[in-house]
Parts: structure tokens; C-alpha cells; sequence
């Protein structure tokens, strides 16, 4: 307990000078970095007040005093006090990383885990994938999906989502444009690209798809410039009846194919979890160059 007291008072003591200068206050005043290799720019952003800045660095205070964090501490918004088994899981897929050469994740917000997957694990059967390491965050309470393998290769992708919600989330592969500079490529093809994604199951049928927004996104550790894609369509059901969507993707190319994850939701439930979504697209990294297990 006397540890937690001295932490306290050092912590107050800092954030009393942090706070001598007026805040403006703001939707997104306070961000934090998701990747180490990344600038402010590419940052998660959550609000957050005096307040509630104090009790988080209270709450962490009191886990240093007992000894139960792992890495450094992190403040900010949803992210709060890092609880000891998303701090496990974390620095697992931080291992797991590091073992590739790849920076780690810095930071999890609250109520995100993260995923760290190779696709592209058959090599040598007959329908051979390049082998990528895939990594992203994801809402915990999610279902998530890998590709199965079997004697005539790898089928499916990683995927994740609520479905019973209408919440959904998945890996896409193609071969890159023409051109070899994804980033010079229009709205109108960036659009392309994710009807292709949303339609690679074929369950998926869908109508009246347009690009809502298109912004560049965050440059990965190996230079990879990702670009996001905000949109919205129609689902046609079985039932004949259909229902309005929107969505996220965020899009790359890692040596000569294109590379995706998208993220979707019905347009109801994107004002609740739009912002989650958001977050997915962003922490979105895909890497070459691994070895298939």
C-alpha cells in the first residue's frame, strides 16, 4: 500500500504540471499511438477529461504499486487501465512479432483484442498462397475465423465478426493494378477493390455501392502507405428484402498484390459502433516476406 500512496503522489504531482496550461476540450483531445513504428498522425484518437486523465493514471498507479503491469504505461481514452490478461495476451502477440523482426502493438483500447495471423500457411499444395502475416484489432466479444488447410491447400480467410448483429469483418487478397502504385489510384478504384472484397463470399449479393470518403491512412514498418476507404451499399437478403449498410476498409499493397481489411455493420448500428469499426481499419498491417509454418 505504501508503494501505491508514493506512486499516486509522483503521478499527481506530473499531471498537475501536464494540466497547468488550458486544454481545449475536443472529441479527439487526447491520442495515442497503436504501432511503434508509426508518427502521432496514424494515432487512435479517444476523448478524455482532466478528471478522468487523473483516475486512469490513479488506476495504473495503483497496478505499479502491486506490481501487475507488463510494458509501459499507456493512457488515454477507452484504453484506461490495462487489466492483466489483455496485458498477457498483448505481450504474446508481442513475441510472436518480435520473432518475425516486426515492431509491436503499443497500445490495445479497452474492449479490443489483437489478432496476428499468417495467411498463406500451405506451401506447396496445389492452390498455393503468398504467405502474409496479417495483424488488426478486433471488439473481444467477436468470433474469429481462420482459413482451413487441407491436402489440396488453404480455403477461406481471416475473418471476424457478431453476426447475429449484423457486425462483420474480413481479409481480402488481389493482384495489384496495372499501374504498380496503389496510391496514385482514384476513389473509383479503391471503390473496386472493396465491392470486390465485400462480394468474395458468395452469399454476399449487393447493390447501390458507393465511396463515401477516401483519405490516406498510416505508413507501415515497411513503408507501405495504407489508404482508407469509408462506404455504403445495400445487402440483398434471401428473404428478398434488403437492408443499408456502411463500412470501413482499409487497403495496401505489400509486393505485387493488393491487400484489405474491411469492416462492415448496418447503417442503424453504425452510430454505436462506427467508431470501432474505424479503429479495425486503422490498425490494419499486413507484412511479406514470412515463412510458412
Amino acid at each position: 500500500m505504501k508503494q501505491v500512496i508514493i506512486a499516486l503522489g509522483i503521478l499527481t504531482g506530473v499531471t498537475e504540471a501536464f494540466w497547468l496550461q488550458p486544454v481545449k476540450q475536443s472529441s479527439r483531445s487526447h491520442c495515442r499511438k497503436l504501432f511503434a513504428e508509426e508518427p502521432s498522425s496514424s494515432s487512435v484518437c479517444d476523448s478524455s477529461s482532466r478528471q478522468g486523465f487523473l483516475q486512469t493514471l490513479a488506476g495504473q498507479a495503483a497496478l505499479v504499486g502491486f506490481g501487475m503491469t507488463a510494458g509501459p504505461l499507456l493512457v488515454g481514452g477507452k484504453a484506461g487501465v490495462v487489466q492483466p490478461a489483455q496485458a498477457a495476451g498483448l505481450s504474446k502477440v508481442n513475441s510472436e512479432l518480435a520473432g518475425y523482426g516486426l515492431p509491436p502493438i503499443l497500445d490495445v483500447p479497452g474492449g479490443f483484442s489483437p489478432l496476428v495471423e499468417v495467411y498463406g500457411k500451405a506451401a506447396g499444395a496445389k492452390k498455393e498462397r503468398e504467405t502474409l502475416l496479417v495483424q488488426f484489432l478486433y471488439p473481444s466479444l467477436w468470433v474469429v475465423s481462420k482459413p482451413s488447410i487441407d491436402k489440396n491447400g488453404e480455403e477461406g480467410t481471416i475473418s471476424a465478426g457478431d453476426y447475429q448483429k449484423g457486425d462483420s469483418a474480413a481479409f481480402y487478397v488481389e493482384e495489384g493494378p496495372a499501374s504498380g502504385k496503389l496510391e496514385q489510384e482514384s476513389a473509383d478504384y479503391f471503390g473496386e477493390v472493396v465491392k470486390r472484397a465485400i462480394g468474395q463470399k458468395s452469399q454476399n449479393v449487393y447493390q447501390n455501392f458507393k465511396v463515401l470518403k477516401k483519405r490516406p491512412g498510416a505508413k507501415g514498418a515497411n513503408g507501405a502507405q495504407y489508404t482508407i476507404v469509408e462506404f455504403k451499399y445495400e445487402l440483398l437478403t434471401g428473404a428478398g428484402f434488403t437492408v443499408d449498410r456502411k463500412g470501413v476498409a482499409s487497403v495496401t499493397q505489400v509486393g505485387k498484390n493488393v491487400q484489405g481489411l474491411w469492416v462492415a455493420t448496418t447503417a442503424a448500428r453504425w452510430k454505436k459502433i462506427g467508431n470501432d469499426c474505424i479503429t479495425m481499419a486503422d490498425s490494419f498491417r499486413v507484412y511479406d516476406g514470412i515463412a510458412p509454418a
